[in-house]
This record gives C-alpha cells, sequence and structure tokens, in this order.
C-alpha cells in the first residue's frame, strides 16, 4: 500500500479526522456493574461528539436502558463456541466502515473482535478487563488449555487493553495476558448519584432508625468475596460501645442465610439488618453517616465512588481497586482484611467524631469530582482509542 493509499483508507476510517465509530461489545443480557460501565462510557463518549453504539444481545437489559438514553445499539447475537454471528456482523460493520473501534468487555466478546479485526484488515480491538481474576481461571482442567490458547492468540491481536484499576493492570501483566506498553489504567466513572432529603428520610423512617443514631451502610453482593461476615463481627464490638449504632448491609446473594445466622447468633437482630436486594441502594448510600466495604478482592469498587460523590466518609479493605480510591486519613480509614478489631475500631473513631466524617466527606467529594466522573473516564478512554488507531496508522506506513 502506497502512503497516498493510506492517507485514503485512514480518512475514511475515521471521519476525516473527526471522532472515531466506536462499538461498545458485551454478550450480557443481564445488567450489572459491566452493563453500568457501559452504558456510563456510552453516554460519556457521545458528549465527546463520538459516534458511538452498543453492540448487544437481544432482548436484553442493556438494550432497553440504552434505548431510554437515546444510545443507538447493534445486535450482537452469541451463538456457538466461537460466535460466529457476532464475528459476522462485526466482520461487515469493519468492512462497511460503520465502525473503527471495537470495543469488548469481555474474554468471549474479546475473541469476537480479534477475530473479525483480524479477517477484515481494518479496524481495532480494545479489551477491558474488569475483573482482578477473569472467570476462565476457575475453569476445569480439562477447558484450560483450550482456553489458555483462544486467550493467548486474542491477546496477541489485541490493539490496545484498559484495566479499571492499578490491581486488574498488574494482575493482567503478571499472567502474561497484557504487556505493559499495550495496557492503560482508566477508571471506572459515574454520573453524579441522586439522591433527595426525602429519599434518605424515608430510608431511616422504614427501618426505625432515629435520626440522632450513627448509621453504617455497606451496599455489597452477600457472597463469600465481600466479606459481610467481618463487617457484622466488627458491629458486634462497636455496639458493645456504643449502643444506638445501627447498620443496613443491602443486598442479596447466596450468603444470606449464613449471615442472618451470625447476626442472630451475635444477638445483633435489631442493630444489623440485612435489607435484601433493592432498586433504591443510593438512598441507603446517603442516609448513612458511614459507608463500609470489607471485600476481600475488590477489582474497582463502584459503591465506593457512590459513597464519596454523596460526601460520605468511606471505610474499606486495604485489597485491590479500594486501596486506590480511598485516601486513607483523607477520605476515609484503610483497614486491613478480615480483620474485625481494627475495622470496629475505625467504625468507633469515626462516628464518635463528625467533624471529621464532615471533612472526609467533603474530602472524598472532591477526589471523585477530579477522578472518577464519566466525563473523566470518556475523555481516557477516547485517548486510548486514538493511540490503538495511530499506532495503525504507523503500521501501515511501515
Amino acid at each position: 500500500m502506497t502512503p497516498t493509499e493510506t492517507d485514503h483508507r485512514t480518512s475514511a476510517a475515521t471521519g476525516s479526522g473527526d471522532r472515531p465509530r466506536v462499538l461498545l461489545l458485551t454478550d450480557s443480557d443481564v445488567f450489572a456493574g459491566t452493563e453500568r460501565h457501559i452504558l456510563e462510557l456510552a453516554a460519556g463518549l457521545r458528549d465527546l461528539r463520538v459516534r458511538v453504539r452498543l453492540g448487544c444481545p437481544e432482548p436484553s437489559a442493556l438494550r432497553t436502558r440504552a434505548a431510554g438514553l437515546g444510545l443507538p445499539t447493534v445486535t450482537i447475537q452469541k451463538g456457538g463456541l466461537w460466535d460466529r454471528p457476532a464475528i459476522h456482523t462485526l466482520t461487515e460493520l469493519l468492512v462497511a466502515g460503520e465502525v473503527d473501534i471495537v470495543h469488548a468487555h469481555n474474554g468471549r466478546t474479546g475473541l469476537s473482535a480479534a477475530v473479525s479485526t483480524s479477517r477484515s484488515g481494518v479496524g481495532r480491538s480494545v479489551v477491558t478487563q474488569h475483573f482482578i481474576e477473569p472467570g476462565r481461571l476457575r475453569q476445569g482442567i480439562l477447558q484450560r488449555p483450550l482456553r489458555a490458547w483462544a486467550h493467548r492468540w486474542t491477546n496477541a491481536r489485541i490493539a490496545h487493553f484498559i484495566a479499571i484499576s492499578g490491581p486488574v493492570r498488574d494482575a493482567m501483566i503478571a499472567r502474561g495476558d497484557a504487556t505493559p506498553e499495550r495496557t492503560s489504567v482508566v477508571p471506572n466513572g459515574i454520573s453524579p448519584p441522586d439522591a433527595t432529603s426525602a429519599q434518605t428520610a424515608k430510608v431511616r423512617a422504614e427501618f426505625g432508625i432515629p435520626d440522632d443514631a450513627p448509621l453504617v451502610v455497606c451496599v455489597a453482593r452477600l457472597e463469600r468475596e465481600k466479606d459481610v461476615p467481618t463487617l457484622i463481627a466488627a458491629m458486634k464490638h462497636v455496639i458493645a460501645s456504643a449502643p444506638l449504632t445501627r447498620c443496613l448491609i443491602v443486598g442479596e446473594g447466596a450468603e444470606r442465610a449464613a449471615l442472618q445466622a451470625q447476626i442472630d447468633r451475635l444477638g445483633l437482630g435489631e442493630q444489623v439488618i440485612l435489607t435484601g436486594f433493592r432498586n433504591d441502594s443510593i438512598a441507603f448510600t446517603a442516609a448513612a453517616d458511614l459507608f463500609v466495604l470489607p471485600s476481600l478482592a475488590e477489582p474497582f469498587g463502584l459503591a465506593i465512588v457512590e459513597a464519596m460523590a454523596l460526601g460520605r466518609p468511606v471505610i474499606a479493605a486495604r485489597t485491590g481497586g479500594p486501596g486506590e480510591i480511598v485516601v486513607d486519613g483523607e477520605t476515609g480509614r484503610l483497614v486491613e482484611p478480615s480483620d474485625p478489631r481494627m475495622l470496629s475500631a475505625a467504625i468507633a473513631t469515626l462516628n464518635a467524631d463528625p467533624a471529621m466524617c464532615a471533612r472526609m466527606g467533603e474530602a472524598g467529594r472532591a477526589r471523585y469530582e477530579e477522578c472518577y466522573t464519566t466525563a473523566r473516564m470518556a475523555r481516557a478512554t477516547l485517548e486510548v482509542y486514538e493511540l490503538a488507531l495511530a499506532a495503525q496508522r504507523s503500521a501501515a506506513f511501515r
């Protein structure tokens, strides 16, 4: 290819120097943290004049929510071991010049992105890793060799990787999934949460919590990795010295029965309440005096960012993403994982000092606005796209 041909092709692919055309790709038909991230990113990119579409199955919760926000979607159906329907659709979009960047959000869609960009010879693939330990590492022994080969093949053909936190990036590089020069950390960003004073008052009223009672809130799935038992054990110590303190644990999961049994065994039935899943979980965070997340393995910690955006001090285990998000002694406290005594001491100290809590809450809000907004995430992601496309142009000239 001559330089003139290269210039023409690059210009067509990027709209004569305009923003790239991006497809955010997922095969998920549920709506959880990753899908929320995709929706936030799509809205942020649109604000930057990026021509963005969401590639997802039909039907899916993400598709429905995207339609509500006026975000265009493309039906990408999965099927079979190699997702041939998805690869066929992606290849057609790339060849037609409708997409410059295929941005995938898990291993399976990463494979589809890599195959389609390789087959078409145009466009670039970007993959965001959302987990410290991807699901494939927990697959059965017989499945591992094939999956390992597929991931090696895929990873060699991905233009750039995005990790949602430093610990996620470090784990990717340690596994050999990515190289430092092809990996960027782009923290998750969220829009400012909306919680009114009426909503927060309703939370306290619903659970009979007086306005002057210190309220600790945890929003988390009730699964082992969230380590909610450590919070419950810590509350036993907190309540012994501050009996008015209450704790609401918002979420659902496989560990609920065991956690309720622990609460009953410790005699905390009136002070520590499992609320179950709530659509209005943000109102609980807004109603809190203190937000706690004791997770053992948290790749990021979106609930922590929500609490900071609402001006709430945060206590979190010093693991994974929370260790980066929370500034110990400034926006909250970091404690050692699975240490109920240390956690209870941190809760008691902050509960006893409302002025300190207020300072930490304001510092947390400022840190959210500086580091964890949707706009910042979108700008940083656009830089990755431009880096990937620049590398493509450079390779075409060689």
